[in-house]
Parts: structure tokens; C-alpha cells; sequence
């Protein structure tokens, strides 16, 4: 699953590259020269830090197959 995240991340960062005020856009290519990548990929580690930083459906008060066991 790792390697489609990360696939699915690059398009998706690409997505809201391209659609990014002109300023903001500026910043993200600076950032990304600094860095010595491309502008994509600082999106694409943006995208990672909060997709890791969510918690997932089962944590997020939706009951797993546990909690509906004992049910009857």
C-alpha cells in the first residue's frame, strides 16, 4: 500500500500545485530549489505529514468489528 500512497500523493500534490496562487506557488519553488527537488515533491511531503498526522476511521469514534460482537 505504501508505494500507491505514494503514487496516488504525487498526482494529487500536482493537482494542488497547479492550482496554487501565484504567491504561494513562489514560496513552494523556492523551497523546493533550496532543498534541491522539485516543487511537486515539497507538496507531495506536505500532503504526507497530514495524511500521518489523521487518524484513521477506526479511531475516529467509528466502531470496528469488536465493538459489534457482543452485540446479539
Amino acid at each position: 500500500m505504501g508505494g500507491h500512497h505514494k503514487d496516488a500523493s504525487v498526482g494529487v500534490a500536482r493537482v494542488l500545485l497547479d492550482g496554487m496562487p501565484a504567491a504561494e506557488r513562489a514560496r513552494v519553488e523556492a523551497e523546493a530549489e533550496a532543498e534541491g527537488v522539485a516543487a511537486v515533491e515539497i507538496v507531495r511531503r506536505s500532503l504526507d505529514i497530514l495524511i500521518a498526522g489523521s487518524a484513521p476511521a477506526s479511531k475516529a469514534g467509528t466502531p470496528g468489528r469488536r465493538a459489534a460482537r457482543g452485540r446479539g
